[in-house]
């Protein structure tokens, strides 16, 4: 990609922080990476999500690679941590309907590669409410759906794809129902809630997030020790809300 293209990338993105809207978007939501608007997102800088997290998020681990965004996880210190990794989110929530991505994830253990819906405290919600599509760089057939509705976690599936979700890009889903959610892969389903626990039921920030672990979750993440920069890169990302 032209140097042009990249500083283009950075105007739109990486400047101050807005309000988030509390309120749940009806529209139809459609964005095609590297080129996205600053009023659309905003990239996390400067700080991390506690002890469990080894690297700081910084608005220098997004970039626009060819047709695609490129979130990094490097070497290159931060304030707090050594190492700096990248996250992006909606200022819009979104709720009910089906939130799909193409992506190619990273791979290596300790890594965490997400697409999720999200809303606590920071987005001015009392209830921290939350789905996810998380792939555990550990092995790149592994990939884990689970949801949060009001800060406990529930239905937690690690799943085993047919493919390597670090060589190739794929395309991912779920569908946010009032009493489930689905969860797909390249168009096929693959898992759904269980039926026996509440659901999330607060509009929710669309993310996308590449992070390496800390030694408290290393049971869950595998141990993370850094030897090169890291990639998860995505294409698009497409939410379609429920009809009426």
């Amino acid at each position: 990609m032209k140097t042009s293209h990249a500083s283009f990338l950075f105007a739109l993105l990486l400047t101050g922080l807005s309000p988030f809207c509390a309120r749940a978007e009806t529209i139809p939501f459609f964005g095609v990476f590297p080129l996205i608007a600053q009023k659309t997102w905003y990239v996390s800088n400067g700080w991390s999500n506690g002890e469990h997290q080894s690297c700081e998020w910084s608005k220098t681990a997004l970039t626009g690679d060819n047709s695609n965004l490129r979130i990094t996880l490097s070497d290159q210190k931060g304030k707090t941590r050594p190492y700096t990794c990248g996250e992006l989110q909606t200022k819009k929530q979104y709720s009910f309907g089906r939130y799909e991505a193409r992506m190619k994830t990273a791979a290596g253990s300790g890594l965490n590669s997400a697409f999720f819906t999200f809303t606590g405290p920071y987005q001015g919600s009392k209830i921290h409410d939350e789905i996810d599509i998380e792939f555990l760089g550990k092995d790149p057939r592994f990939v884990q759906f689970s949801y949060w509705h009001d800060a406990k976690n529930y239905d937690a599936k690690v799943y085993t794809l047919d493919f390597d979700a670090t060589a190739d890009f794929h395309d991912y889903a779920f569908e946010w129902h009032p009493d489930k959610i689905i969860w797909f892969v390249d168009g096929k389903e693959v898992y759904r809630t269980s039926g026996k626990y509440p659901l999330p039921t607060t509009p929710s920030g669309i993310f996308f997030s590449l992070w390496s672990g800390g030694k408290s979750i290393n049971d869950w993440l595998g141990s993370f020790k850094y030897k090169e920069p890291k990639h998860m890169d995505v294409e698009w990302v497409k939410f379609t809300p429920f009809q009426k």
